[in-house]
């Protein structure tokens, strides 16, 4: 057996990062337990973002188990969104950045195969966003909601010269900018999260710019100036609800025109035909 490989971790206030500590592992399923060093080194800092991990046979040596064991587990780190993998001389896996990869990958995933309904990454959306509005409302700088009013004068720009913006990433900053005015990078994390999988939703379907978001937009940060939490997320509520329609009608509309009607919530969704006995 293979002693582990125990590496002197970095003393305090030093420049130097401490290198993994890993151990042998004795489990039926031995990539379980190498993920779950490599998640536990990654939370009490041991493991830092950008960070590469030893080579793989290094690993299986440190870990006592085989390469193939290691390949596994670094397959289920990657797809967790934990590690990535570059090609190159210099290349290997290494530790990534915080994001939300993971779960919006996941969560995206279920969506494309009617595991999870759209309906319900609205209703998450809705609350989340709610609770940004209401945070945002109490901690907002008059910068941060500036910065807010900026972003949707530029879409109007766009739209007063017939160029709205068929760039979902630059949609979904305007949540983006809500969620930075709380404060809390757990929130941005989530709403970020959340954006993305709704933005997907939408570039699949290639839709039509929107004037009417501009005003609902003006709208919500017209009440967030206010301190009127509650009404902003009434405002946004009903939008995201419409939003939610638009993506449910999509596949069955005949036009542009029909689906902006059905985003805009004027109209209703078409009954089901009736079966012939």
């Amino acid at each position: 057996m293979s002693l582990p490989l125990v590496s002197p971790r970095s003393r305090p206030g030093s420049s130097e990062t401490a290198a993994p500590d890993f151990r042998p592992v004795r489990t039926r399923r031995a990539f379980e337990a190498v993920c779950d060093q490599v998640r536990r080194q990654v939370a009490d800092g041991t493991l830092q973002p950008g960070q590469r991990l030893p080579a793989e046979r290094e690993l299986a040596e440190q870990f006592d188990i085989s390469r193939s064991g290691v390949r596994e587990a670094l397959r289920s780190l990657e797809l967790a969104g934990l590690v990535e993998a570059k090609t190159g001389a210099s290349g290997g896996f290494f530790i990534k950045a915080t994001g939300t990869d993971g779960i919006t990958q996941a969560v995206r995933d279920m969506v494309a195969l009617g595991q999870v309904p759209t309906d319900s990454v609205t209703e998450a959306r809705i609350e989340l966003t709610c609770v940004a509005i209401r945070l945002a409302c109490q901690r907002a700088t008059k910068e941060e909601l500036d910065a807010i009013e900026a972003d949707i004068d530029y879409h109007a720009a766009l739209f007063k010269t017939g160029r709205g913006s068929r760039d979902s990433r630059l949609i979904i900053e305007f949540y983006r900018l809500i969620a930075k005015a709380t404060h809390n990078e757990v929130m941005v994390m989530l709403v970020d999260a959340l954006s993305e999988i709704v933005r997907t939703l939408l570039a699949r379907i290639d839709p039509q710019p929107m004037p009417d978001i501009i005003a609902v937009r003006r709208k919500v940060l017209r009440h967030m100036r206010e301190g009127e939490a509650e009404k902003a997320c009434a405002v946004m509520t009903m939008h995201l609800r419409n939003l939610n329609e638009y993506l449910e009608h999509k596949p069955w509309t005949k036009d542009a025109s029909a689906a902006a009607k059905v985003a805009a919530g004027r109209v209703d969704k078409p009954k089901a035909r009736a079966k012939k006995s």
